[in-house]
């Protein structure tokens, strides 16, 4: 695969570069800088193989995080937040930490 990226502020010269892409190695791009670049209008460029959407998983996450503790903050602790939010058990399975207490079970005997 071959990462095409452009500084420009659209998106053209990445629709310009896959359109003239005529090899058989497929292409992908990071499309953090083009949000009207969508899967529909990539897939139409017909050798564009994988979208990296980079960051956006951590800057959500920090959206998320600061929205929490201004409410917090607002509310004067988390007796409202805490509803609204993941319970712990939840953030254990995602971790599979099930996982990790047997496998620090085995390494500490």
């Amino acid at each position: 695969m071959i990462l095409i990226h452009s500084k420009s502020k659209t998106p053209c010269e990445i629709e310009s570069f896959a359109r003239a892409w005529t090899r058989t190695v497929p292409l992908v791009i990071v499309s953090n800088a083009y949000p009207d670049l969508d899967a529909k209008r990539v897939k139409m460029l017909g050798n564009i193989r994988m979208i990296i959407y980079g960051n956006y998983g951590i800057r959500a996450a920090a959206t998320a995080m600061q929205e929490t503790f201004r409410r917090i903050i607002a509310d004067g602790g988390v007796q409202n937040v805490h509803k609204d939010i993941l319970p712990v058990d939840e953030i254990f399975r995602i971790q599979n930490m099930e996982d990790v207490k047997a496998a620090e079970a085995r390494i500490l005997r």
